[in-house]
Parts: structure tokens; C-alpha cells; sequence
């Protein structure tokens, strides 16, 4: 195996991340708030703008994309002071290198100096996840039950916050 690298997405890489994402929703529907049938009829304009709504850092294995995650600021002056990172996913074959750990890392150095946390919401039942956000330094703040519901099942979401010390 290569060594993964990883960087930001651009608009070169709209084709790439449309196949990742669609990837993402249908292996794991429980664990993200967009569906993968809405998310299918979206066309590349749809997946353009996340890539340019904040920032999508990819990691590639060769010229593959492997995992994937994105932040963004939310709109309005009175929270300029926080992001939210969403969209956490990796490639079954991939998993347990450590690829999400250094995608977080990689994302807390991406964000704006205004921000001082950084919020994020994990499915509950994913230790694994949990656990790798644990390590980059996030500490659980709540519990939003029935956040996703997914063919009538409801799933809760456990909501995770890092104060940057900013």
C-alpha cells in the first residue's frame, strides 16, 4: 500500500467526492443526515458547493479517495466563533490506520483563527469513531435522541465538542 496523503478538495475533484460521498450514504445511512437516494439525483453542482461551503479534506491512496471529512462555519455574525466538522468516513479497507485521527488534525489546522470549538455528532453505538474523537481531544456535551431515522428506525446522535483554548 501507498502512503495516503492528504489535502484539500477542489473543484477538479468533484467526481471523485460524489462517488466517496454516494459511497458513504449507502454503506452507512444511519450514520449521516443526508440520504444516499435524495443525495444520487444531485448533480455535480450539489456536490460542487460542499466542496466550496467550507472545506472537504480528502485522503488519497494513489489517486483514489479513501476517506474523507469537511467543516464549515456557520452563517451569522453571532457564531463566527465555532465550526462544525461533518461528513467523518472511511473506506472499510482502510480503517484502523489512523486515517480519520489525522484528517481531524489536519482540519483543526485548517479553521479559521476566529474559532474557539470545534462541534461534531457521532451515531451512537460507533465506539470506534467516538473513540477516535475522544483521542483528538472532543468531549461528548449531549445526546440528541431520534436525530436520524433511516426506513422508520430512529438512531441518536451523541453531539462532541474541543474548546481551542483561542
Amino acid at each position: 500500500m501507498s502512503k495516503i496523503k492528504i489535502r484539500q478538495l477542489t473543484d477538479n475533484d468533484v467526481s471523485a467526492y460524489r462517488h466517496i460521498r454516494l459511497q458513504m450514504l449507502n454503506n452507512h445511512p444511519e450514520a449521516y443526515a443526508d440520504s444516499y437516494k435524495e443525495t444520487k439525483r444531485q448533480g455535480d453542482d450539489f456536490f460542487l458547493h460542499r466542496i466550496n461551503n467550507g472545506a472537504i479534506f480528502a485522503a488519497f491512496d494513489k489517486n483514489e479517495i479513501v476517506a474523507t471529512t469537511g467543516f464549515f462555519v456557520p452563517k451569522g455574525e453571532q457564531l463566527q466563533h465555532k465550526s462544525m466538522i461533518w461528513g467523518v468516513y472511511v473506506k472499510p479497507e482502510f480503517r484502523g490506520q489512523g486515517i480519520s485521527y489525522d484528517l481531524l488534525q489536519e482540519i483543526l489546522t485548517h479553521l479559521p483563527e476566529s474559532i474557539s470549538l470545534v462541534q461534531l455528532c457521532v451515531v451512537e453505538g460507533n465506539e470506534a469513531a467516538e473513540n477516535t474523537y475522544v483521542k483528538a481531544g472532543f468531549e461528548p456535551w449531549g445526546l440528541e435522541e431520534k436525530a436520524i431515522c433511516v426506513d422508520g428506525r430512529f438512531y441518536n446522535e451523541k453531539h462532541m465538542v474541543k474548546f481551542l483554548g483561542r
